[in-house]
């Protein structure tokens, strides 16, 4: 019979992310299994440690998206512009559609200092996510508007978005009082 010990911390104590749609944890961490980190075990399957949730969970991840001055989901909209000089990512709307998410990843990463690759890629997966449900015309102006997000949660874009970036959340600060 073993015995173990399973704490919670305090919410309320968790840094904000601008962006991130609110509080949220720097890593989570599940009960049992084994892996984890470069093969560290989670709690209960070995090493002892904590498991990563997704590409975004992590320090320097957040710190990333909370220097960034403006919500990662506008800037990702911002480089599927036609008008962008930097980044052609519109171009590939017509001619390679399953191209234009990575073409956003890429310039996510490019306009935010110290993002990873693997949580960029998340912000243009819900680009990609949006133009394939016909949510563009509804994004377009307002990334945190209630059409967009309306249509981005009924294609299971906002879903797939959040366990890509293993942060709970749309992307979009939370409305002030």
């Amino acid at each position: 019979m073993g015995i173990f010990v399973v704490g919670c911390s305090d919410p309320s104590t968790a840094p904000a992310v601008a962006g991130g749609g609110g509080d949220l944890p720097i890593t989570g961490i599940r009960p049992g299994g084994s892996g984890g980190s470069a093969g560290a075990g989670g709690i209960g399957g070995g090493a002892g440690g904590s498991e990563t949730l997704g590409a975004c969970d992590n320090g320097s991840d957040l710190d990333a998206i909370e220097s960034a001055g403006e919500s990662l989901r506008d800037i990702a909209r911002d480089c599927g512009l036609p008008n962008n000089p930097e980044f052609t990512c519109a171009n590939l709307i017509i001619i390679n559609g399953p191209q234009y998410g990575d073409c956003i990843g890429e310039c996510v990463e490019d306009r935010v200092p110290d993002l990873s690759s693997e949580c960029a890629a998340c912000y243009g997966g819900v680009e990609q996510c949006g133009l394939n449900a016909f949510c563009r015309t509804q994004c377009q102006l307002n990334t945190c508007g209630v059409r967009c997000l309306d249509c981005l949660e009924n294609a299971g874009c906002i879903e797939e978005y959040e366990e890509c970036r293993g942060l709970p959340g749309d992307g979009c600060p939370e409305p002030g009082p």
